[in-house]
């Protein structure tokens, strides 16, 4: 690529906001194994999307010993927590953000969080003053990741076409709704885990390789 992106969509954790390895802790030691105590539910079951839809997936296929009430307050009790003391922000990313706006990179936040958490991560890290849009899951009038809405709808908040945007995530759900939203899509491998990221057109390992990605030609 030998200039910048129209326009960038990020995802929020596990890409800017380093909250995946607390959700993982929260997820395995307390969520699902309350929530299912006798099933081994794995952690790609909900990885990426709206913890609001998740409930009826994982009723449907395990046997769910707590209400959707419970299930959702859960998660709501963690993230608390994580992102208000234990989540931390990605090296360098306010001069990549920074730098993406100077070159004319409209940005948009594309996050499965609620804004609960997004105002949390933004008083500690000030992340939504580098962002021309902020859409939460919660915002959009369809399904959240991996359905395409929510990719759909920044591009349009941002005024640039899905396939002239690129998309930042490193989930397998958030990179399939990037790619069907007609995205080209970077896959985010900042914890050097192994989630399927197969379906993305380029791969960054961490913060640098983000950087050379996004702003090859800058």
């Amino acid at each position: 690529m030998s200039e910048p992106p129209a326009a960038v969509c990020f995802d929020m954790d596990g890409v800017l906001v380093q909250s995946e390895d607390h959700w993982v802790r929260a997820q395995r030691e307390d969520i699902l194994p309350t929530a299912a105590p006798n099933d081994d539910i794995p952690l790609a079951a909900i990885t990426g999307r709206n913890y609001r839809e998740v409930y009826p997936d994982l009723n449907a296929e395990y046997d769910l010993e707590i209400s959707r009430e419970v299930f959702e307050g859960l998660f709501e009790e963690h993230g608390e927590r994580i992102y208000a003391n234990e989540a931390t922000f990605l090296d360098g990313a306010h001069a990549l953000l920074d730098d993406l706006r100077d070159a004319g990179v409209a940005l948009a936040l594309t996050t499965s969080a609620p804004w609960a958490w997004i105002d949390v991560a933004d008083e500690r890290f000030d992340l939504l003053s580098k962002f021309d849009v902020a859409i939460s899951a919660n915002d959009i009038d369809g399904p959240g990741k991996p359905e395409p809405d929510i990719y759909e709808q920044g591009a349009a908040e941002l005024g640039v076409a899905p396939e002239d945007c690129w998309a930042v995530e490193d989930s397998t759900a958030g990179a399939r709704a990037a790619v069907a939203a007609g995205m080209t899509t970077v896959g985010f491998r900042g914890d050097g885990d192994e989630t399927d990221l197969s379906m993305v057109h380029e791969i960054a390992d961490d913060a640098a390789s983000l950087r050379q990605v996004l702003l090859a030609g800058v």
